[in-house]
């Protein structure tokens, strides 16, 4: 473990200390924890008896209670989630601006995973394609998962169509070329993950990484703004070639740029329009019943002030609001669901929980620190080169071939949900992408994934749920027994009820509606069509890796099954996404045999 991700490396958590006549937050490290909430570190019993006046209103919150209901429950009333049609639904999103996942809604993968494929025989130069990467956190997660030991050449192309998404994956990228792995991990984690960032980090980049695209501006300023226009950054070994119409390029310098007029007060307060307005406390509510008492705190803390950091920590040099997330000074340009633990596998942050135990924004710190500098270090030492776009998918194989990369070129494609039947479609994905697969002589271990979000939810009819209905409350009532106020009139909105509603999904079986979808869309002879096959087995990722496995059903405890539930979707997501988030389909395809027009 890295030395800044011991529990003992943070501060103290009291802010209101003394120092050569001035208030500053304590600056000695903090071995001790409260423990009435585990939420926080001090140095001593002093400073935090200091600091009981202001913690106490976290330590003794509502939030914090086991008994804690939502206030609709409470109030005896129907809770605004319930349309005037019926059935309770998840969770709705306010419209404010442009609708976005820049934090991801499913945990990231290493889409290359060598110890199950390659082992110690990866290629020399490694290809991966992330065709509609949305953040980068795949690519994050695949770099540092690398052994030590490859010394190759790593060539990642990375496509989004949403140029809000490119700007900020090139900023992130950059930062991790052109600063030091340290400096470069907490600036990529703060441009990533908080709506506020200190000055002298934006300085820093202003500094370094902006003048890149003033001088790209500057030299094509007389060119047409339809234009593709491409330009690579080298430090050393490794580069990073960026794609983009010049009227792109004309803009993304504002990214690196607080809009004028812009405080860090008004920039928090049109977050919170979005994460906390007092019309959507019902959705709130019903999202913090499924998670920990400690855990509703801590989210409470993110959506107030928007920075990750351990809950303790300071927070008075985040003074700037963060650029890339604000374009404008009207929207917080996320959904009311977005929250960054969506991104990445629970039981990998939680591995890194603080001393202050509870704390699981602090645990998600740890652990981005972790990977990011790993990832950094990575980029350090490979020969790295990173070439993004901003097309749509289907546009990107023609673009790419125009660049030498073409057929039977990638040991991975990773092609997010455009396969899902709501975007291109599954014939369309593999058709489009299966030729640019290695082929097996080159790499027998060349695999095509694609995720399928939605087809699930598409399969899954009015028969299907009253056929499940019972053996999946069977199935539960083990560890969510149904109390009788449940089964009275109105008990459906009770937020037992509800959770008991939710948490079907946990023990649902997709396999045969899977089937079905896959069925439907032909996939043996599209994928035939293609030159490919099915894997028997995954290796990247599990089929359905956030699915309760049956076999492990039977011997979970109430106190474990009710972690998983929780660790399962969180969120305030549509109804339409929240089951779809929760168990999706990864879907592998390698080479059998190559069809050569």
């Amino acid at each position: 473990m890295s030395a800044f991700t011991r529990s003992t490396q943070l501060t103290c958590g009291n802010p209101e200390t003394v120092i050569n006549g001035k208030q500053s937050p304590c600056p000695k490290l903090a071995p001790k924890v409260c423990k009435g909430c585990f939420l926080i570190q001090y140095c001593s019993k002093e400073c935090q008896a200091a600091h009981w006046g202001s913690h106490k209103v976290d330590c003794k919150s509502p939030l914090m209670k086991r008994t804690w209901k939502p206030s609709w429950e409470l109030e005896c009333r129907q809770p605004a989630f319930i349309t005037d049609g019926g059935g309770p639904l998840a969770f709705g999103q306010i419209r404010h601006g442009k609708q976005k996942y820049l934090w991801g809604n499913v945990p990231a993968i290493n889409v290359v995973n060598h110890l199950q494929n390659e082992a110690a025989d990866l290629p020399e130069h490694l290809r991966l394609l992330f065709a509609a990467s949305g953040d980068v956190r795949n690519v994050v997660k695949s770099l540092a998962g690398l052994p030590l030991s490859y010394s190759g050449q790593c060539e990642v192309v990375i496509n989004d169509r949403d140029f809000d998404i490119v700007a900020w994956n090139v900023i992130i990228l950059l930062s991790s070329l052109y600063f030091d792995p340290d400096e470069a991990t907490s600036i990529m984690l703060h441009i990533w993950y908080s709506a506020l960032i200190p000055k002298q980090m934006l300085c820093s980049l202003q500094d370094k990484v902006l003048p890149l695209f003033l001088e790209v501006c500057s030299k094509i300023r007389d060119r047409s703004a339809v234009t593709l226009q491409s330009k690579t950054w080298s430090c050393g070994a490794r580069s990073l070639r960026l794609v983009l119409p010049k009227a792109l390029w004309d803009r993304l310098p504002s990214y690196l740029e607080v809009p004028d007029g812009l405080s860090s007060a008004q920039a928090q307060g049109i977050m919170i329009a979005t994460t906390l307005p007092p019309e959507r406390r019902d959705y709130v509510d019903r999202a913090h019943y499924t998670r920990p008492p400690p855990w509703r705190v801590c989210t409470t803390r993110f959506r107030t002030d928007g920075i990750l950091l351990p809950f303790g920590q300071p927070r008075s040099e985040f003074d700037t609001p963060n650029p890339t997330l604000y374009q404008t000074t009207d929207f917080w340009p996320m959904m009311d669901s977005a929250d960054p633990l969506e991104g990445w596998t629970i039981k990998d942050v939680v591995r890194l929980a603080p001393l202050a135990k509870n704390d699981i924004y602090g645990s998600l710190f740890n652990y981005l620190r972790e990977i990011l500098l790993q990832f950094c270090n990575q980029v350090s030492r490979l020969k790295v080169h990173f070439h993004l776009f901003q097309v749509d998918a289907l546009d990107l194989p023609g673009i790419m071939r125009q660049r030498g990369m073409g057929r039977s070129y990638f040991d991975r494609i990773e092609v997010s949900n455009i396969g899902d039947r709501g975007y291109i479609g599954p014939q369309t994905t593999i058709g489009t992408f299966g030729p640019l697969v290695k082929d097996k002589i080159h790499n027998p271990h060349a695999t095509l994934l694609a995720l399928f979000l939605n087809a699930v939810h598409e399969e899954f009819g009015e028969l299907d749920s009253l056929k499940a209905i019972k053996s999946e409350s069977d199935h539960l009532r083990r560890y969510l027994p149904l109390n009788p106020t449940m089964l009275q009139s109105g008990g459906e909105f009770k937020a037992d009820s509800l959770r008991f509603n939710d948490a079907r999904m946990m023990v649902r079986d997709f396999d045969a509606l899977f089937h079905r979808f896959m069925h439907e869309c032909q996939f043996p002879e599209i994928s035939r069509a293609a030159g490919l096959a099915a894997k028997t087995t995954n290796t990247i990722i599990e089929p359905w890796p956030m699915r309760l496995k049956k076999r492990a059903l039977h011997r979970l405890s109430l106190t474990s099954f009710l972690r998983l539930v929780t660790w399962g979707p969180r969120g305030m997501s549509n109804g339409r996404d929240y089951p779809e988030c929760s168990f999706v389909h990864h879907l592998e395809r390698s080479i059998r045999t190559r069809i050569y027009m």
